[in-house]
């Protein structure tokens, strides 16, 4: 039986993603199954070994793939700067004082942590749920999914995330440029929380000492205790003062945008990264100026630290992955694809879902199906329905990482609140299922309408 080329590359690229897959399964490193899809990829379409340097070279010498690694960089120094200062818990603690609705506690504090991209983010704001729900007839495991559930509802349009960031520069597009089409999705993951997460806890006000009691006849007349983190931070602060703390992260959005006109203007042909590397590169000095810390020795280690070493070197073999399916010939193959709507149509749902799933983290489903994808799409019939294709990419892979028992945040928000994974996981099928279909309609309005990036 004889195949066509596009058939034969269509083979290939799934068995590279089979590889990517059981290795995943037998929890061998993120970089070093996607650098074993290079090589897989390299091998299989015959690229000669003397050959495989000068494609790691070309990959990591590209001007996108630098620009982007200096603006995760600054991502995840700015990150690190507020950690260590205190300024996200001076923000989050300073604002109890001001939201006097504890349902609406529960869902700002760990969306606020969500704000900045922390690997384990989510124990973070799990103190606060507990010091919010103390007198509320909350149980455990819904305490945990609330925190669970609010902390990851930017991961789909916020471009503080190194995924998010990844997205934009293997697309070829800037992170505005994306948002415009993604920020919807906040308002849905927002909107599903609520409706089954939240909704039936009942009302709530505030007592003068800062505790709350509950419009439950259960609970009236009993007395109440003071939250344990309930005035230890910004007690004698002003409402602007504690909003000061979030100062480093309106500056990182106010400079993109000032700095993407200022260049627009003086240098037209400047990368959008660039803009943004520059406002988070104000936002760090603004972080180390309020948080008193002087560039130094405590100022590197926390720019050179484990975490900062591991998600470069995920980007390095991302991008030699990328680079790896271009040289090898795969995307010139699939360009005689034919007409296979349904086909491509579902590999953007099903590819994204299990990489999600099976690496629990954005920029590792990013950079496991995206170069796949893109490679997929590039010659396709489908090929002017990008945009719609890529947000459908990110909603499943997003849907897929929310879903996956490897998602760090899952793991040690069901540690804190000493609830079993299994029945967390069960009540997160039904509103991530919810997700998706809102998704899917946001998609198909988008495709509807025929927009371009």
């Amino acid at each position: 039986m004889d195949f066509s080329p596009a058939s034969l590359a269509a083979g290939k690229l799934i068995a590279v993603f089979a590889l990517l897959v059981l290795l995943l399964r037998l929890r061998v490193n993120i970089g070093l199954c996607i650098l074993s899809g290079a090589l897989a990829v390299a091998l299989l379409t015959g690229i000669s070994p003397s050959a495989w340097p000068f494609v790691i070279v070309d990959s990591l010498t590209r001007p996108d793939f630098l620009l982007l690694c200096a603006m995760v960089f600054f991502i995840l120094l700015l990150s690190a700067v507020q950690d260590a200062t205190g300024q996200s818990r001076k923000l989050v603690d300073g604002l109890k004082l001001y939201l006097d609705k504890p349902r609406l506690r529960l869902v700002i504090f760990p969306a606020l942590v969500g704000l900045l991209p922390m690997p384990g983010g989510a124990l973070f704001s799990c103190p606060m749920i507990e010091a919010t729900a103390k007198d509320m007839r909350v149980s455990n495991e819904k305490k945990g999914l609330i925190n669970y559930w609010f902390r990851h509802i930017w991961e789909t349009a916020w471009p503080l995330y190194p995924g998010y960031a990844l997205v934009c520069t293997l697309v070829g597009i800037s992170l505005a440029e994306l948002w415009k089409f993604t920020f919807p999705l906040v308002f849905l993951a927002f909107g599903v929380g609520w409706f089954y997460y939240v909704r039936d806890i009942p009302r709530a006000r505030l007592l003068e000492d800062g505790s709350c009691r509950t419009n439950d006849t259960a609970h009236q007349g009993e007395s109440l205790s003071n939250s344990p983190t309930d005035h230890t931070t910004g007690k004698d602060e002003t409402l602007a003062q504690v909003l000061m703390h979030a100062l480093p992260i309106g500056i990182t959005l106010a400079g993109a945008i000032f700095f993407a006109l200022l260049l627009g203007y003086l240098a037209p042909d400047v990368p959008g990264q660039v803009s943004f590397s520059l406002s988070l590169l104000c936002a760090i000095a603004t972080a180390l100026w309020q948080g008193h810390m002087r560039p130094g020795k405590h100022v590197l280690r926390l720019a050179f630290s484990r975490n900062t070493g591991r998600i470069m070197l995920l980007l390095a073999s991302i991008y030699i992955f990328k680079e790896s399916i271009g040289s090898g010939g795969l995307v010139q193959d699939l360009s005689t694809f034919g007409d296979s709507s349904l086909l491509i149509l579902l590999s953007f749902i099903i590819i994204p879902f299990i990489s999600g799933a099976l690496t629990g983290i954005m920029v590792g489903y990013v950079g496991i199906c995206f170069p796949i994808l893109l490679a997929i799409l590039d010659h396709s019939p489908l090929r002017e329905y990008q945009l719609p294709l890529v947000v459908l990419a990110i909603i499943a892979g997003n849907c897929g990482q929310l879903l996956s028992p490897l998602h760090v945040c899952l793991v040690v928000t069901c540690e804190f609140f000493n609830t079993r994974l299994p029945g967390v996981w069960r009540s997160l099928v039904l509103p991530t299922f919810c997700t998706f279909l809102g998704g899917l309609v946001w998609v198909l309005i988008l495709a509807a309408f025929h927009l371009h990036f």
